[in-house]
């Protein structure tokens, strides 16, 4: 394919930037509707984007059976089907799309039905894993490390595959611990902090599931127990916990750089609760706010946060055969990897002559397949695609979520067995929590007249607004079939027009050529704009319905 190969010469280009470091203030607290219980030493999973609060301790330590479930989208409390006895000090982990729940005071496993509101007995672990262990979930797989077995604190670490209903043994931690916490980042269980030997509160330790090995990393800054954990943006949060006080400090690792940092204290320090993340929010209902028992009615938000950056392009167009694809393409640059999610989107579009069954190709700069998809549920890691909240709506469409290394990747969007239809890329950056920057993002397909035109989708992520380029791109392709003459329209989140242009030297000619980022043919469209936060649309259509292969980019100017 002559047309692809020159395209991928022109390296159409998302630039993201792949450093790890945090803005200093790290992300923001919010209070958010009252845990109507007040439990402590509680486990929470996210099911279908809600946020379950399992079993715990009530009043002055009664063994709690209460399941109670936060939506985020309504700020409100329901109740689910208690479990079948009170239980507390247990884990809870969403594993191929399923709620379980176990440890603590039993070694049973029970599993939630959602739509009958019931648990299931389904398996027993091989050893009991009281007083909190740390859980993981690595591609549908729990793993839960530690605990307690009687009056014996534990190294133990089990595996549960939900498609046999069996645990099975696995290489213990290095150090024993309970009242512990972990997450997964990148295919790797990271466990910290705990109660149990002298250096069990700063104890942080890696399990390579590949490997079954376990690794020491630097300790802990703070020594406690009964903290949360979670992983955000491939770093490690640990929130709280207790020693003979309560602590509020915020603990931020880091892999890459194999270093910690302290953000800002918790607003209402606690202990004996239980992290749970929703895209780059970590949420943190109930816990203790005094040593021992003293359940909190607090139900807080550490929304990770940065400067304002793209964090997701879309384009909409109708795919066709041969050259005539869907193609969106990125750069990795910087020392380190980047975690980023691609989607082709086809029979959720709400349009006529949707593409039935797009497949989705990734490309490294060289033009070679790197990875495919058709249909994401075939996925290998299709339980971490659903952990990130942007699983496709539709069985047929697909979806690869990976860390790449820098360098140059492009994204082709094809339909199964040559059918055509209107498709959708997107590009979303994982990353929400570190400094990384999408400078430039870009698509390229063919325009076509009516709704069939090229529909570029930016989301700006962060708090701060940012100068922004806009260009559509068509004479100076070096592909056949180019556009002649592209315009080009912004439109906010409610389709009003922001700002529109057909030639580019006919407005805003000056702030343009300043910016160093003038098209390069005069019929080529820019729109310079300063853009808050938000949604934002970009619409490349041809002079007089003409048609052809057009570009449209967008540059953050920072």
């Amino acid at each position: 394919m002559p047309g692809l190969e020159q395209y991928f010469r022109w390296q159409l280009i998302l630039v993201l930037s792949a450093a790890s470091a945090m803005p200093e203030d790290g992300g923001t607290w919010q209070s958010l509707a009252d845990f109507p219980t007040g439990r402590q030493e509680v486990a929470t999973a996210v099911l279908n984007g809600k946020i379950y609060v399992i079993g715990g301790l009530e009043g002055q330590g009664n063994p709690s059976a209460l399941v109670e479930v936060y939506n985020p989208n309504t700020s409100t409390w329901s109740i689910a089907a208690p479990l079948p006895f009170g239980n507390d000090h247990l884990a809870a982990a969403v594993a191929a799309g399923k709620l379980y729940v176990f440890g603590g005071a039993s070694r049973d496993t029970f599993v939630y039905d959602p739509i009958s509101n019931s648990w299931s007995f389904v398996a027993q672990m091989q050893s009991a894993h009281g007083n909190t262990p740390a859980v993981g979930v690595i591609d549908d797989k729990i793993y839960v490390a530690g605990g307690t077995s009687g009056v014996n604190t534990i190294s133990t670490v089990e595996m549960f595959d939900p498609a046999t209903n069996i645990w099975t043994r696995r290489a213990s931690m290095g150090v024993s611990r309970n009242h512990t916490a972990g997450a997964v980042i990148d295919g790797k269980f990271y466990v910290a902090a705990g109660r149990g030997p002298a250096t069990a509160g700063t104890a942080l330790e890696v399990y390579d599931p590949v490997e079954n090995r376990w690794s020491s990393l630097p300790s802990m800054p703070t020594n406690r127990s009964g903290v949360a954990a979670a992983a955000v943006a491939g770093e490690l949060f640990v929130f709280g916990g207790e020693t003979s006080r309560i602590h509020g400090e915020v603990e931020v690792y880091n892999p890459v750089a194999r270093s910690w940092r302290r953000l800002a204290d918790m607003p209402n320090p606690r202990h004996g609760l239980w992290a749970s993340v929703i895209g780059n929010k970590i949420y943190l209902p109930g816990g203790a706010t005094v040593p021992g028992f003293g359940g909190s009615t607090a139900n807080d938000v550490f929304i990770v946060d940065r400067k304002a950056t793209f964090a997701n392009i879309s384009s909409r167009l109708r795919v066709e055969t041969g050259d005539n694809v869907l193609i969106g393409g990125f750069i990795v640059t910087g020392t380190g990897s980047k975690r980023i999610i691609v989607r082709a989107v086809g029979p959720s579009l709400p349009v006529a002559g949707a593409l039935p069954d797009p497949e989705l190709e990734l490309h490294n700069g060289d033009g070679l397949i790197i990875a495919t998809n058709n249909n994401w549920k075939e996925a290998p890691n299709r339980q971490e695609i659903i952990d990130s909240t942007l699983a496709p709506s539709h069985d047929a469409e697909s979806a690869i979520l990976m860390r790449l290394a820098p360098g140059t990747h492009t994204v082709v969007v094809r339909g199964t067995n040559g059918s055509t239809g209107v498709g959708l890329v997107e590009v979303y950056d994982l990353e929400a929590g570190s400094e990384s920057k999408p400078a430039n993002i870009s698509t390229r397909g063919l325009v076509q007249t009516g709704d069939d035109v090229l529909i570029g989708g930016i989301i700006l992520n962060g708090k701060d607004s940012i100068r922004t380029m806009i260009r559509a791109i068509g004479p100076s392709l070096p592909v056949p079939g180019r556009l002649g003459n592209p315009t080009l329209e912004l439109r906010d989140s409610n389709g009003g027009l922001v700002a529109e242009n057909n030639d580019w030297r006919t407005s805003q000619q000056d702030e343009i050529i300043a910016s160093g980022l003038s098209p390069m043919n005069d019929f080529e469209s820019a729109i310079f704009r300063t853009l808050s936060p938000a949604t934002y649309t970009a619409i490349v259509r041809g002079v007089g319905d003409t048609t052809g292969v057009a570009l449209v980019e967008a540059y953050a100017l920072e």
